[in-house]
């Protein structure tokens, strides 16, 4: 497959899921990444997930998280979106919040969370294949970021489904996750 088909494919697969069935998936998957091995995260890159895109819910797993690591902080990212790059900016509990172009939650302001300070990334896509390659929404931020941070982040990804075999038109800009957890099993690579 190529990325606009997984694109394609998988959006309109988790727009077609029911919010009953969706709510299911949450749990299941939430559900396996407590299961997860991770070592202390001092430094979270999370995101607000987009709600109209049927996102996974992160915040699920920030908590179970923040209940393990009590002096985690949480960063989301801010797009920059002339420069086609983003940071990590830390969420504050009074924190201001905006909506960018793509109707995605951003902080205003805040303090700048450096990419070698982060020790773990929830990475958001559309569908992924079995060697941990993603496809987002296709504008290359996060793989332009993810190639900043330490080689030992470590970077996971969401999904209500399992991975396509093979994302054909992969290049050497793109980053490959560490973990892709889905309802039903831990990938790994």
């Amino acid at each position: 497959m190529i990325k606009n088909t997984v694109r394609k494919e998988f959006l309109q697969r988790r727009m077609n899921l029911p919010e009953d069935e969706l709510q299911k998936q949450t749990a299941l998957i939430a559900s396996n990444f407590k299961k997860l091995v991770l070592p202390p995260v001092n430094y979270l890159l999370s995101y607000h997930p987009l709600v109209n895109r049927r996102e996974f819910d992160v915040s699920v797993c920030e908590e179970i998280l923040k209940e393990q690591n009590l002096i985690m902080r949480v960063g989301w990212p801010k797009i920059h979106v002339d420069l086609l790059d983003m940071e990590a900016v830390l969420v504050e509990k009074d924190g201001l919040f905006i909506k960018n172009k793509f109707n995605i939650l951003e902080p205003i302001g805040g303090i700048v969370i450096p990419p070698l300070q982060l020790d773990l990334i929830f990475v958001p896509l559309l569908g992924f294949d079995t060697r941990g390659y993603r496809v987002g929404y296709g504008k290359g931020y996060y793989d332009r970021y993810l190639a900043q941070c330490r080689p030992e982040a470590i970077k996971i990804g969401f999904s209500f489904f399992d991975a396509v075999e093979y994302i054909e038109d992969i290049d050497e800009f793109d980053v490959p996750l560490n973990f892709c957890i889905t309802p039903h099993r831990i990938y790994e690579f």
